[in-house]
């Protein structure tokens, strides 16, 4: 079988979506023929390595260019700029799809990401078998938590949902593209309820990131001393970091504790000077934004990974932390909502800023107090990524490509 994928974000040596489609691609080559549109900027990281790789089929890639601006405002994330320059690169991936069809007997099309649902690019225009996701973007920051924003934030993030519901309803190429396709996975429960509502049939609840396997041997973790507590992200509202911060305030004179932050983003400012406000400075490490090397080093020195995010697809450093023997602290919701099982996890509904900060503050203590509750969990974090691998998904995504061609 032989699979054309547009994944614009896929290379090696990075989490977050980046990661999800380098770990899509490689796994999926243990079972099909890939070619592999991507962005330019990840050319040299996966020459470095390609020929490096233990898989049944290697991967072809090609490569489309965004341009310096369009890539660097890709990293930043959250500019809604950054469309008119991936559009612009949505239609150069087309032409190249209409070349490397004229040379190579393709039999599937698969729009892979970015998972945003806003831009679906264009090959679903090709007369061939076409798949679309795991898509994200489509749930909405929750209402609930809007008045625990900064003025700006919630000004904007309001703004956001309004424009986000709009364009769902009314974007003719992403209803073209659903349209077309043989099958549209979605990456969470809420994307899944209202794609299924249009589309029917045609959709799937498919998590779109998953788990390396690897041996991972829990028995050198120290599990005693200070509570080691990571929190990996964007700094921006929907990731609401202010809510661990103020959990770990709750907290401050209870427990011994450690928290790491890694990640950067618009509003690193302002939880800097309310982690001063709420004298809780001399217990945060900062670390910004480092390599993902270096993410997985701080996870497994870590006793538990806090994930206070309000809305995501499945986010890679969930997984990430599962792999590295984490148990998860979040909400019950988005994609982490179902990776995370109550064996591996603490989970609570999004109901209110305060109902989710003194769940999180409850959940540090109790951790705290019974450290083999916490290795308990810990082990069946790795169990559970086990589950949910990069393998077991390839699997379940090649078992659905044959029902169609």
């Amino acid at each position: 079988m032989k699979v054309l994928i547009n994944s614009f974000a896929c290379g090696p040596n990075w989490g977050s979506e980046v990661g999800m489609g380098w770990h899509w691609v490689t796994a999926l080559s243990n079972h099909c023929q890939l070619y592999v549109i991507t962005e330019s900027g990840f050319e040299d990281d996966i020459k470095n390595i390609l020929h490096n790789l233990d898989l049944k089929y290697v991967p072809v890639f090609y490569y489309v260019n965004i341009g310096d601006k369009g890539r660097e405002l890709f990293w930043q994330q959250g500019s809604f700029e950054f469309y008119q320059h991936y559009k612009k690169w949505q239609k150069e991936a087309f032409k190249l799809a209409n070349d490397i069809i004229k040379t190579e007997e393709i039999d599937i099309i698969h729009q892979l990401n970015m998972i945003g649902f806003r831009e679906p690019g264009f090959l679903w225009q090709i007369d061939k078998p076409y798949v679309l996701g795991p898509l994200g973007g489509i749930d909405n920051f929750p209402n609930a938590f809007m008045g625990y924003l900064p003025f700006k934030t919630r000004i904007y993030a309001f703004l956001k949902n309004h424009y986000s519901n709009l364009q769902f309803r009314y974007l003719k190429r992403f209803h073209d593209a659903c349209k077309k396709a043989e099958v549209i996975f979605t990456a969470t429960n809420d994307g899944f309820q209202r794609l299924k509502k249009i589309y029917s049939k045609k959709v799937i609840l498919l998590n779109e990131t998953g788990c390396e396997v690897r041996a991972i041997d829990n028995k050198d973790k120290n599990f005693e001393g200070i509570l080691k507590i990571i929190w990996v992200g964007r700094m921006e509202e929907r990731k609401a970091l202010d809510l661990a911060i103020e959990s770990l305030s709750n907290i401050k004179n209870k427990i011994n504790f450690e928290f790491t932050i890694v990640g950067d983003g618009p509003m690193e400012d302002y939880y800097k000077k309310l982690i001063q406000k709420k004298n809780i400075q001399d217990k945060c490490k900062w670390k910004g934004r480092i390599q993902n090397d270096e993410v997985q080093f701080l996870m497994k020195k870590s006793h538990l990974f806090l994930f206070t995010s309000l809305r995501e697809g499945t986010p890679h450093v969930v997984t990430e932390a599962l792999q590295n023997g984490l148990p998860v602290i979040c909400h019950n919701a988005c994609g982490q909502g179902s990776v995370v099982t109550n064996d591996c996890g603490l989970k609570v509904d999004m109901i209110s800023p305060k109902i989710s900060i003194d769940f999180f503050s409850e959940c540090l203590v109790k951790l705290n107090q019974d450290r083999d509750l916490l290795k308990k969990m810990s082990d069946n974090a790795i169990k559970r990524a086990l589950e949910v691998s990069w393998e077991n998904k390839a699997k379940e995504m090649f078992k659905i490509y044959k029902t169609f061609i």
